[in-house]
């Protein structure tokens, strides 16, 4: 029972990072915000990072 708790919330932390927004990240690990932006606190065609690498162009 514990092993099978600890797989079912290990797949939900995993895959709640894939539904954080719309859009593709660019070989700079960011993107431009073309739709929703300020449901996510963003003006529209705003770069924004998602990995560590990334740098604001």
């Amino acid at each position: 029972m514990k092993k099978i708790l600890i797989i079912t919330v290990s797949s939900l932390i995993i895959t709640s990072g894939a539904f954080a927004h719309p859009g593709g990240l660019d070989q700079n690990g960011g993107h431009y915000c073309r739709t929703k932006c300020a449901k996510y606190g963003l003006k529209t065609g705003q770069y924004h990072c998602h990995r560590s690498y990334c740098k604001l162009k």
